[in-house]
């Protein structure tokens, strides 16, 4: 059984018909940093993105990414963008879902 998603405080957006929440915020492990955290309903597609580093890569944390299903384990993915964005706004949330759930082809981050 999935729990359902904490939604206090947090914006919601959908993206065909799909319910998500999003939120940004300081990360437990990396409290100096600031993320910004995507989590669909059903918990399936599960996203951070560190904001205000520059980074071009998103941390997939649930278990379905691209159509496919997943380990579950945390896995990075460089997301293919000119600029990251210094500011989150619901557009950039929308793009960040559609690449995490439409998109094709993304590039793990081999560590």
């Amino acid at each position: 059984m999935v729990m359902g998603v904490n939604r206090k405080g947090r914006r919601r957006i959908a993206y065909k018909n799909q319910p998500f929440v999003w939120w940004v915020g300081k990360n437990k492990d990396d409290e100096d940093k600031i993320w910004l955290n995507i989590v669909s309903e059903d918990k399936n597609i599960v996203l951070a993105y560190r904001v205000g580093e520059g980074d071009f890569f998103v941390v997939s944390k649930g278990r379905c990414f691209q159509g496919e299903k997943t380990s579950g384990c945390w896995e990075k993915y460089w997301y293919p963008m000119k600029e990251p964005p210094m500011v989150v706004t619901p557009e950039f949330v929308c793009e960040l879902i559609a690449w995490a759930v439409d998109g094709k082809d993304a590039k793990k981050i081999r560590i």
